[in-house]
């Protein structure tokens, strides 16, 4: 291969490979071998990787973990402390393998094979996940259904047989499933927000996997103060929320599965209505004067023609030069949140007829 070539290629992998966000105390994949080899991990350490003094859930502050550059990591034991999440495959190109090669389990709530990602059982062993785990498999990941596959292949979501390889052994599904319907069933749950004191909130389930068009739903809500919320409906709407934050949490259930996650939603606060600069005489034929307001900090002011929808005249600006005589409406609008006033101010431009008197070097226009 051309040198040049060659320094693009090794370039590009290393981009990919750096490509995603890091957070203090992921781990990543750099070569193949068993999940405690502490050799085949790297560790962020919150400004840059290095290489991992223990395995991931070795010991307590594991943070997200994958397993990618076309690496292959197996499990065969029970990994003792908790795992934010686990993603397996990048989507640079080369396969990125999870080997469950021994009766083993991994204390996350999250379990993903993404785009160029694999899980494959490669003996008669289970493979378990806690209580309301999810099982994510995306579009271009796979999970090994091949021969032979047999109902003593399994997964496990707590207590339940969630799937096995071929839907034996009293499994609610089969690998195949799985693999057809995105993964175990689970939520992710989005919303509407950030939004305005006063605007509707619209929350979002979006379930997926197996069972999810069956699913049922449970809402939970809690925000400033005592507010709190419930709801039985997949995409239910919360309305008269005060500014702040609020936490909404969502479980669907399908028989003995079920899946929670949460969402947060901020609520901004109104600015208050501007303030007027006061109103403006102008003499007929004479410049007409600027209309001003003030606003607070992190504010601006929009211009319009009526005290409620009318034609915006102008934006972003406290200050506004109409053309003629008439009644203008200033608006003020928080340049972070977009959240606008409740109410306009009514600035008022009047032009009047004015005496006009000559000397021989100056011309005074006077108001009557």
């Amino acid at each position: 291969m051309h040198k040049k070539t060659l320094f693009l290629a090794v370039t590009l992998f290393l981009f990919i490979r750096g490509a995603y966000a890091q957070s203090l105390n992921d781990y990543r994949s750099i070569a193949s071998g068993n999940w405690t080899n502490i050799s085949v991990w790297e560790v962020y350490n919150g400004t840059t990787w290095v290489a991992a003094t223990t395995y991931p859930g070795q010991v307590t502050g594991t943070n997200d973990v994958s397993i990618e550059g076309g690496d292959s990591i197996s499990i065969s034991s029970n990994i003792p402390n908790n795992i934010n999440s686990l993603t397996i495959g990048d989507g640079a190109g080369a396969t990125d393998t999870l080997l469950v090669s021994g009766n083993s389990s991994l204390n996350t709530l999250l379990v993903t094979i993404a785009n160029g990602g694999y899980a494959s059982w490669t003996s008669n062993v289970t493979f378990s996940l806690p209580a309301g785990a999810a099982f994510i498999i995306e579009s271009g990941g796979s999970l090994d259904e091949s021969r032979p596959c047999s109902a003593a292949k399994r997964l496990i979501i707590g207590s339940i047989i969630y799937a096995t390889c071929n839907g034996g052994a009293g499994a609610d599904y089969s690998f195949s499933d799985l693999n057809n319907q995105g993964g175990s069933l689970s939520v992710s749950p989005t919303s509407n927000a950030p939004i305005c004191t006063g605007t509707t909130l619209t929350l979002f389930a979006n379930p997926s996997g197996t069972g999810s068009d069956s699913a049922t739903f449970s809402w939970n809500g809690t925000g400033p103060g005592s507010y709190s919320f419930s709801s039985s409906i997949e995409n239910p709407t919360d309305t008269g929320l005060t500014s702040g934050t609020y936490t909404y949490t969502v479980t669907a259930t399908n028989g003995s599965s079920s899946n929670t996650n949460s969402v947060m939603v901020i609520v901004n606060s109104l600015p208050n209505t501007p303030t007027s600069g006061g109103n403006e005489t102008a003499c007929n034929g004479a410049t007409i004067p600027t209309l001003t307001v003030s606003v607070n900090t992190g504010e601006t002011a929009d211009w319009y023609n009526a005290a409620s929808g009318g034609t915006l005249l102008l934006s972003n600006n406290i200050n506004y030069t109409p053309a003629t005589a008439g009644s203008y409406f200033a608006q003020a609008r928080n340049t972070t949140s977009g959240c606008v006033s409740n109410g306009r101010i009514e600035i008022i431009l009047t032009t009047v007829s004015c005496k006009v008197i000559t000397n021989r070097k100056i011309t005074y226009r006077v108001n009557n």
